[in-house]
């Protein structure tokens, strides 16, 4: 199992790659209970996708069972709560995690938790043949639109689509 941070479900959602990662992952999604809180609490289209993939149980709704730690975490690296419930839960389950916030990124890197992110998984779907080329550059660009990528985040992935 993988999980997800707030900011990587939405963007993937808006994007319109969600359900390619879903069906493309040999793992499943979980969208703890406060990422899936964060990201469905509008109306908006993508809410409505992720209401519906976790009706779908396309994507699983989880808790985590350590509050403490959950504040430790979200104090020491200064990170929302769903970044912070979603670390929680890889630790306790030795899970990976989809984000594609710097905070998190940098607390899973000193955490020692696998993680991956919204460009890094568009680049595996296109260089397994899962998409083409053209919709990799649309969904980069949509990506790009929506997220706060740096400059050289995207240039890789640009770079890969070559």
């Amino acid at each position: 199992m993988i999980a997800i941070d707030s900011s990587s479900l939405i963007l993937m959602a808006k994007a319109g790659i969600l359900d390619k990662v879903i069906t493309s992952l040999k793992r499943k999604i979980i969208a703890t209970t406060c990422v899936y809180s964060e990201t469905t609490k509008t109306e908006a289209f993508d809410a409505q996708i992720i209401k519906k993939r976790v009706e779908e149980k396309a994507i699983e709704k989880k808790g985590i069972k350590n509050l403490k730690l959950f504040s430790k975490i979200k104090d020491d690296f200064n990170l929302g709560n769903g970044e912070a419930e979603a670390i929680v839960f890889c630790l306790e389950n030795k899970a990976g995690l989809i984000t594609d916030d710097k905070k998190a990124m940098n607390a899973c890197r000193l955490l020692r938790i696998s993680f991956t992110t919204a460009p890094t998984l568009l680049i595996r779907l296109y260089k397994r043949n899962l998409i083409t080329k053209m919709e990799a550059s649309m969904y980069l660009d949509k990506l790009e639109k929506f997220g706060r990528y740096s400059e050289n985040i995207l240039q890789n992935a640009k770079e890969e689509l070559k």
